[in-house]
C-alpha cells in the first residue's frame, strides 16, 4: 500500500487542465485492467518498447486471455468488439502515468513509466481495485468535484444521486471533448461504484441509485458469482459444490483465477511460510482448505500457503495422498498463514486481507465462529480454541 500511496502523492490528474476524455471509460474494470496489465508485461518479456495498442491486442497471450478467461470470441474474429477492450484500459494507464504515451505519430506508441505499479496491478484483481480507488479518489479531488461525491455519500438518496450525476455530466461536457450524456453516464458508473464499494455505500445500478451497498463483484467485467455461495450458510458442503458447478459456466476463468492466486503467493514468499525464519525454499502452493472441497475459496490467496515439497506431500497430504488433508498440519498452516498476513500488513504492504482470511476460516470450517471484529491475536487464539472444542 505504501507503494501506491507514494506514487499518487505528487501527481496531478486535474481533468480541467488536460482537456482529454481518456481518464476513465466503460471497459476500465479491475479484472480487465489487471488482465491487460498482465498482457503488457508478458509482451515485453520478448519484445522491446515502445509498443502499440494493436501490438498488445493481437499478441497471442492476449488472444488466449480474452478467449479463455473472458469467454469471448477470437480477437481476429471480433475486431470491433475488442478495440475498446484493449484501448480503454491502456489509455487510462497512460492518463494515470503508469505508461508513457507518444502522440507524435500514428499509431500512438506506449512504454512503461512505472513497472512496479504495473506489476502490482497485474498481480491480483484486488490490487487493481485498490489502484483504481486511489486513482479515482485523486482524480475527483484534483478536478475539484470531490464535494459532489462526498455530498452523495452523505445523503444517499435518489435526489442526491441525480444531483451528483447531473453535475458530473455537466462537468465532463464543459472540460473534455466528450459531449454525449449517455456515454458519460457509462463512465460515471465506473467511477462512482469503486468509490461506493470503498466507502461501503450505495452506488448506481441501471441508471438509478442502488438499493443496497455496492459489492465487489459488481465492479468486474466478469462477475465471479461463485463467491456468492459463501453467503448462504444453510448449504451443506455437497450442496455448495453442486451450486458452484451450476454457477461457474466459464471454468477457464475459474482456473485462471486459481492459478493467478497461486502465482501471487509465490511472488510474495520465496521460502516456506511454515519455516519462514529458515531458508527452506517454498516450491509448492498448497490450498489449506482443498480446492476440490471448497472451490468457492480456491482463488483466495489467504487460503494458499507456500510449502516445501516434503511439507506438501508428506505433512499436508499424508503419504502423498493429495485427496486427504492432515487436520493437525492444517492448523499449523492456518496459523503460519495468519503470521504471514500480519507481517505483511504491519510492514505497510497490505497484500492480504484479514477480513478475507476470516471468511476462509468460516467457509473451510463450515461455521460462523469467526467474526470480522477479531484482531490477529484473537483469530489465532480462536483457531486453536475452535479445534480444541471440536475434539
Amino acid at each position: 500500500m505504501d507503494l501506491i500511496t507514494e506514487y499518487f502523492k505528487d501527481l496531478d490528474f486535474d481533468i480541467r487542465k488536460r482537456n482529454i476524455g481518456t481518464f476513465m471509460d466503460q471497459k476500465v474494470t479491475p479484472d480487465v485492467v489487471c488482465g491487460i496489465s498482465e498482457c503488457i508485461l508478458e509482451y515485453l518479456i520478448d519484445h522491446e518498447e515502445p509498443f502499440t495498442i494493436n501490438d498488445i491486442r493481437y499478441f497471442e497471450y492476449s488472444n488466449k486471455l480474452v478467449r479463455e478467461v473472458f469467454n469471448k470470441p477470437d480477437v481476429q474474429k471480433a475486431e470491433n468488439e475488442y478495440d475498446k477492450f484493449f484501448s480503454q484500459p491502456i489509455k487510462m494507464l497512460s492518463y494515470s502515468g503508469i505508461l508513457n504515451e507518444d502522440l507524435t505519430s500514428r499509431p500512438y506508441k506506449f512504454s512503461v513509466a512505472n513497472e512496479a505499479i504495473l506489476e502490482f496491478i497485474a498481480m491480483r484483481e484486488r490490487n487493481a481495485v485498490v489502484f483504481l480507488q486511489f486513482y479515482l479518489s485523486k482524480l475527483i479531488e484534483d478536478s475539484g468535484i470531490k464535494l459532489l461525491f462526498d455530498n452523495f455519500f452523505i445523503s444517499q438518496n435518489q435526489q442526491g444521486y441525480e444531483k451528483l450525476k447531473a453535475g458530473f455530466i455537466k462537468f465532463i461536457i464543459n472540460n473534455t471533448p466528450k459531449n454525449d450524456p449517455v456515454d458519460i453516464s457509462r463512465i460515471f458508473t465506473k467511477i462512482i461504484n469503486p468509490l461506493a464499494y470503498q466507502e461501503k455505500k450505495f452506488g448506481t445500478r441501471r441508471g438509478r441509485i442502488s438499493q443496497t451497498v455496492i459489492s465487489l463483484d459488481e465492479l468486474y467485467y466478469n462477475r465471479p458469482n461463485w463467491r456468492d455461495i459463501n453467503k448462504d450458510k444453510s448449504l451443506t458442503r455437497e450442496e455448495a459444490k453442486d451450486l458452484f458447478d451450476d454457477l461457474v459456466e466459464n471454468k477457464n476463468y475459474f482456473k485462471y483465477q486459481v492459478s493467478k492466486a497461486k502465482n501471487f503467493v509465490r511472488k510474495l514468499h520465496l521460502v516456506s511460510e511454515v519455516h519462514r525464519f529458515e531458508q527452506y525454499p517454498g516450491l509448492q502452493a498448497h490450498h489449506i482448505f482443498m480446492e476440490s472441497e471448497f472451490p468457492q475459496i480456491a482463488d483466495s490467496p489467504e487460503n494458499i500457503i507456500l510449502l516445501t515439497p516434503n511439507q506438501h506431500f508428506y505433512r499436508a497430504h499424508p503419504n502423498n495422498k493429495t485427496t486427504i488433508i492432515d487436520e493437525c498440519y492444517q492448523i499449523i498452516c492456518l496459523i503460519s498463514k495468519l503470521d504471514s498476513i500480519e507481517i505483511n500488513c504491519r510492514s505497510g504492504k497490505n497484500d492480504y486481507s484479514l477480513e478475507e482470511f476470516i471468511n476462509v476460516l468460516n467457509v473451510g470450517f463450515e461455521t460462523d465462529y469467526f467474526n470480522l471484529g477479531m484482531d490477529y491475536e484473537e483469530v489465532k487464539h480462536q483457531i486453536i480454541n475452535y479445534n480444541y472444542n471440536k475434539v
